[in-house]
């Protein structure tokens, strides 16, 4: 019995999503599809503002800003959104991811319907650049193939799995949340 194109694909796919790819902290394996991960890129602040929906430097709305890791791109973006600027200068004056996101939780004015709005657009963005700008870490995406990429962040149901990586397999059906990084890792693989 000949097997259909279809059939094939939905194999390849079962087997891809058999052996999904976990990462959690930047000096672990794999370690790079983490956002803490330091890899420097550039986006432009025209760009930014189409992601928050408003300009985001007004003395200066043309241009570029330089980001050490794609956590403090989307931490800037986030204190952006809710036109915090103190907190844009902060998440830009460290070049400590935990600060980072420290700052970034702290951003005045932040709801969670608001935010959930833009933020999946704004990691895609984010990882697009650092992806694209660092061609050894584009060549490292692209070896994953059509592997699943997961954060197997065992507190983490939003952008994580909500479990870590030994545990991961076990729990598959319930794995947590929106996990956008997924996506934003998986389906914008640099060409």
């Amino acid at each position: 019995m000949a097997v259909s194109n279809t059939q094939r694909h939905t194999q390849n796919q079962d087997q891809v999503n058999d052996n999904p790819l976990f990462f959690f902290m930047p000096n672990e394996e794999w370690g790079e599809f983490c956002q803490w991960y330091k890899a420097v890129f550039t986006v432009s602040k025209e760009e930014i503002s189409g992601l928050v929906g408003h300009v985001v430097d007004d003395a200066d709305p043309h241009g570029a800003i330089t980001f050490n890791c794609a956590e403090q791109f989307m931490m800037y973006c986030k204190a952006a959104r809710f036109h915090d600027y103190e907190t844009q200068a902060r998440v830009l004056s460290t070049s400590s991811p935990k600060e980072q996101k420290a700052h970034g939780r702290a951003t005045a004015g932040f709801t969670h319907e608001n935010w959930d709005q833009v933020k999946s657009e704004v990691v895609v963005a984010g990882n697009i650049a650092k992806f694209s700008q660092n061609p050894h870490l584009g060549r490292k995406l692209l070896s994953t193939g059509d592997r699943l990429l997961c954060e197997a962040a065992s507190k983490d149901r939003v952008w994580g799995i909500g479990y870590a990586a030994k545990h991961a397999m076990s729990q598959r059906r319930h794995w947590g949340g929106e996990s956008p990084r997924q996506g934003a890792n998986g389906d914008k693989r640099p060409s």
